[in-house]
């Protein structure tokens, strides 16, 4: 199971993850929220999902404006590293 994380804005207070099995975003479940900053988001998951070790975490925050282009393939690609 992969667990992908996102910020949808400049300001970093609308952010994402969106937990699948094979990056389809029909199949997978998404939760959009808005949270303080990245901090207080990475709490919130951490309460969530404990210490996520049942999960492949890819974190796109990480990876800045560049993660606005990925696809479906490149997220695969990412999985896979």
């Amino acid at each position: 199971m992969y667990l992908v994380l996102y910020c949808h804005n400049i300001g970093m207070t609308d952010f994402s993850f969106f937990e699948t099995e094979d990056f389809d975003r029909e199949e997978g479940y998404i939760v959009r929220g808005k949270w303080p900053n990245e901090q207080a988001f990475r709490a919130y998951l951490a309460n969530e999902f404990g210490d996520m070790s049942d999960y492949h975490v890819i974190d796109l925050i990480a990876k800045g404006p560049e993660a606005e282009t990925y696809s479906q393939l490149d997220l695969v690609q990412l999985s896979l590293s």
